[in-house]
């Protein structure tokens, strides 16, 4: 199968779809059509002629639509994306939209959810666009709470606090992740990760400059889950809070470097250290 068979597979559509005839009804021609232009998709997916795939693919589903066929259409819709992925990640997320638009009408918004997590995941790792990713990211874990999906919003909505912060929204991150830490309380599976989230949502209320805010914030959860006030993570927030309100440079990174030596820092939390390290002191010199 060649190239020049798809695009004559295409014209054929084309034409199907176009016509008028006394003999057959717009439902059989469109789909024909829809059947032509899907198998003409296939074979420019093989050839990795990726971009011709995925036009035709929205073709075969904007066909399935017009027969009502919604379902096969939203189907569609998601192989055009796979396609248009490989070389045009914005045309992948028009058709996942065009896909999800479907969806959400039929009330599959356990489906949808994965896709527009999809669209997040397209947002995060081609185009580099934290703000988009963040927002679709948070639509999929509003719509995985809809379907009780616990798990799945969950890891959406850390996703969104995690981006959250790195765009300097600390107070929407740290509503996130102590929003996750609260429904994990009583999950023996999800327990475990409280300490990483609580000391997340720690350095961002430290990140805001509000000392006062973020020494309550530790309390509160060392009260929530009182394992907590034990931990390296709790102990290193109580640590660079104290140099934090004792203006102390050398503290401060003393302080983690030692957390560093023996729990290693992610680049996330190196960026947000990083902040506070350079707003220490600010507050008093303008005084």
């Amino acid at each position: 199968m060649s190239e020049r068979e798809a695009q004559e597979l295409v014209a054929k559509a084309d034409k199907k779809a176009t016509s008028s005839s006394w003999f057959f009804s717009s439902t059989s021609k469109y789909e024909e059509a829809a059947e032509l232009y899907t198998k003409a998709g296939n074979i420019y997916k093989m050839a990795k002629r990726w971009k011709e795939s995925g036009d035709t693919f929205c073709k075969a589903a904007e066909m399935q639509l017009k027969m009502g066929e919604k379902d096969e259409a939203a189907n569609t819709f998601i192989n055009a994306s796979k396609s248009y992925k490989k070389s045009s990640p914005q045309d992948a997320i028009m058709s996942l939209e065009q896909a999800i638009l479907i969806l959400t009408e039929r009330g599959r918004f356990q489906s949808a959810a994965k896709h527009q997590e999809d669209i997040g995941s397209i947002y995060e790792s081609e185009l580099i666009d934290l703000e988009q990713a963040m927002r679709a990211y948070e639509t999929a874990a509003d719509w995985y709470a809809g379907e009780s999906s616990t798990a799945l919003s969950h890891k959406c909505m850390l996703k969104v606090a995690t981006f959250a912060a790195q765009l300097g929204q600390y107070e929407k991150a740290i509503e996130k992740f102590e929003g996750v830490a609260s429904a994990s309380l009583d999950n023996q599976l999800m327990k475990w990760s409280l300490k990483e989230y609580f000391l997340k949502a720690g350095l961002c209320h430290i990140a805001t400059g509000d000392s006062v805010s973020a020494h309550n914030a530790v309390e509160r959860y060392c009260d929530m889950d009182v394992t907590f006030s034990s931990t390296r993570e709790c102990q290193f927030l109580q640590s660079i809070l104290t140099a934090v309100d004792n203006s102390d440079v050398n503290q401060f990174t003393a302080s983690v470097v030692e957390f560093d030596q023996l729990t290693k820092l992610d680049n996330w939390k190196t960026k947000i250290l990083l902040e506070i390290k350079n707003g220490i002191g600010k507050e008093s010199s303008l005084i």
